[in-house]
């Protein structure tokens, strides 16, 4: 039975599951985005290859019955570059950026949450994660990670909708101000659509999933920086919105925009199902 899920803001509401649970920790100008620890590091491979990546593709075969389709066109990539997904699911979003970028190494663009939790920073780091800085000071150190990275040839993973909105099958606004990363650095963006697929079986389980990726776009370096960051937007936009409705994404949540007290009124008192 599908569950339904009303909204009131498709640019804020967030639904992800951790919300209002995590102590939010600032990530602020002294926040360590670059660790040259030879120790650090080292576990930071350890981690990520040998433990993280075989155990996420488990996981998400199994959980989710991940498909990828058309990885070819990360593979003629040759330097770094920016991933753009619509983000529906908090777990299955966390892990599927490693995978689809193999054997590369992909970071994914977090929000404060995912460094808060008390013991699990430099986890989260060793994993890939780079929370968005939440002061003016702490862009500079956040740019110059986000370089290095794009200086290491590693893939970046970006979700411009911001917020989570669990198995949503369709693709909410966004804006562009994510596509200055890929412009400053003059590097590609690609979209990798998140589409669901019902079940054959056990239909009360969650759907499972496909990942599809789009062709490579470039930056247009013949117009201003600001117009070059909105082509990217809107070229992205078109290829997520466009695939998740030609892939038929299936709806396991129905999102229901909720009625203002404007159209309350006019359409009177609620009244009870038959």
């Amino acid at each position: 039975m599908k569950r339904t899920v009303c909204y009131r803001d498709e640019w804020n509401d967030d639904f992800s599951p951790s919300k209002g649970k995590i102590k939010l920790k600032k990530v602020e100008a002294d926040f360590p985005y670059e660790h040259k620890g030879i120790l650090w590091n080292a576990a930071g491979f350890f981690l990520y290859r040998l433990v993280a990546t075989p155990l996420v593709f488990l996981f998400c075969k199994i959980t989710y019955g991940l498909r990828v389709r058309n990885r070819r066109n990360l593979r003629k990539l040759r330097g770094g570059f920016f991933l753009y997904a619509n983000h529906t699911n908090m777990l299955l979003d966390s892990f599927f950026p490693t995978l689809i970028s193999f054997p590369r190494r992909c970071s994914i663009l977090t929000s404060a949450d995912a460094v808060s939790i008390p013991g699990l920073r430099n986890v989260v780091q060793m994993l890939g994660g780079i929370p968005l800085p939440q002061t003016p000071t702490g862009g500079k150190r956040f740019l110059a990670c986000l370089h290095g990275r794009a200086m290491r040839r590693q893939a970046v993973m970006v979700y411009p909708e911001a917020h989570v909105w669990q198995y949503y099958n369709g693709v909410r606004p966004f804006r562009d101000g994510s596509f200055a990363y890929p412009v400053r650095e003059n590097l590609p963006v690609v979209g990798a659509a998140v589409v669901y697929r019902p079940r054959r079986f056990l239909k009360n389980l969650p759907p499972l999933a496909t990942v599809v990726i789009g062709k490579p776009v470039y930056p247009d370096r013949t117009v201003s920086k600001r117009e070059a960051r909105r082509r990217l937007r809107d070229e992205i936009y078109r290829y997520l919105s466009g695939t998740v409705k030609k892939e038929n994404s299936f709806a396991f949540v129905r999102y229901v925009k909720a009625a203002g007290p404007a159209e309350e009124a006019r359409q009177g008192p609620s009244r009870p199902d038959a």
